[in-house]
């Protein structure tokens, strides 16, 4: 398995191809930064290793502890991590029940702390967000696909780098048995 620097430097080293492809395809700047931050903040911060104490899940900083959970039920390599589909909607889906949850405790805090303002803030951002996206779903197409794509390549370093393995251990196995017969000879 490749290691955190590996994965990152994968992740920065696609990220300007991978632009320029999405620049190509859209001739939109907003489409385009979307995809591509989506892209490397998966790369960094969102990937398959969030399972694992990885360079990844310590990038969280002092929010790593919601990881932790994920961590005890997912395991590493499962489909429900690496998978190319499977791997991104779990993490989106994980980090989304986060999300809910403390938008509802700001929220009642707000308003037991009498600060309704906060509480009518907080509601019109993410009503905000929400409009946005059903304005504009091509936004949300680019979003999920640099996150998708951002976990894929991990994926994909990850299979390689296993595979060449296994075909190194599988070619030294075959010239191992000449050589102890070459051994036994002398």
């Amino acid at each position: 398995m490749p290691s955190g620097k590996t994965h990152d430097q994968v992740t920065w080293f696609s990220a300007v191809p991978l632009a320029a492809s999405a620049w190509f395809l859209t001739n939109h700047l907003v489409l385009t930064g979307l995809f591509t931050t989506s892209f490397v903040f998966t790369g960094l911060m969102f990937s398959g290793d969030l399972d694992l104490k990885s360079v990844q899940y310590k990038r969280w900083g002092w929010l790593r502890w919601i990881w932790i959970p994920y961590q005890k039920c997912i395991p590493h390599r499962s489909p429900f991590s690496h998978g190319p589909v499977l791997g991104t909607l779990t993490r989106l889906i994980y980090l989304s029940a986060w999300l809910l949850l403390s938008f509802w405790l700001f929220t009642r805090l707000a308003l037991k702390l009498e600060q309704a303002n906060l509480a009518e803030q907080s509601f019109a951002a993410v009503s905000g967000v929400l409009n946005t996206l059903r304005q504009h779903p091509e936004w949300g197409v680019a979003l999920l696909a640099g996150l998708w794509l951002g976990a894929l390549s991990h994926t994909l370093a990850d299979e390689s780098v296993s595979h060449f393995k296994r075909w190194r251990k599988r070619r030294s196995k075959k010239k191992r048995p000449v050589s102890s017969v070459k051994k036994r000879n002398r």
